[in-house]
């Protein structure tokens, strides 16, 4: 008697994951090189290449890099999607996310955790029903997020997040693979902001 196609899909995307999480993580640890260059607010522009289509558009970047509890980082960046090339007309669409990152437990690489919450119990991830699995590498190379997640036809969507240092601030290269195919590339370079210190509020 055949399995059933849906136990096949999951077998396949479990044995995905752990093949790429040993394959992505393998050279490059959470000890190999120093979070703290990274450590800062950047803006920039980067251009979205998707492959299916072929259409080629630009956007704006706020990325904030910063110390979470001892030895990891999170990074909280809103992207704003631009309408030919402007971002004060209809159709412009703005995206905010934030990630906590800590060191995986006797691992050469970090693992994401959700922000505590005395009021509310931690939801335990499930790859097999869609949820994302991230992780990130660091190397000489730069910083490396990972997002593994497992479609609704069993098929797998690994999306890789490199940050590279350079003199002026961050480039960034973003690319979204579905089943070993590139559908989405993004890249772009952004400059280190100069945050000016709050004024201080006069108190009778």
């Amino acid at each position: 008697m055949w399995p059933q196609p849906g136990r096949v899909a999951a077998r396949a995307a479990a044995a995905a994951l752990s093949g790429l999480a040993a394959l992505l993580t393998a050279s490059a640890g959470a000890g190999a090189a120093s979070l703290e260059p990274f450590f800062g607010t950047y803006v920039g522009i980067a251009e979205v290449k998707d492959f299916a289509d072929g259409n080629v558009r630009q956007r704006d970047m706020d990325i904030v890099i910063e110390p979470y509890k001892r030895g990891g980082f999170k990074i909280h960046w809103v992207n704003v999607s631009l309408v030919d090339g402007k971002r004060t007309v209809p159709g412009v669409e703005r995206r905010v996310q934030t990630v906590l990152f800590e060191p995986a437990k006797e691992r050469g690489f970090f693992v994401e955790v959700a922000e505590d919450n005395p009021f509310r119990e931690r939801d335990e991830t499930r790859p097999m029903r869609g949820d994302p699995v991230r992780w990130a590498s660091l190397d000489d190379q730069g910083l490396h997020v990972y997002s593994f997640v497992v479609l609704e036809d069993g098929r797998y969507e690994l999306q890789v997040y490199d940050r590279t240092l350079t003199d002026l601030g961050l480039d960034i290269r973003f690319q979204r693979i579905v089943d070993s195919a590139l559908v989405r590339e993004i890249t772009g370079t952004t400059a280190r902001a100069n945050l000016e210190p709050e004024e201080a509020v006069e108190t009778e």
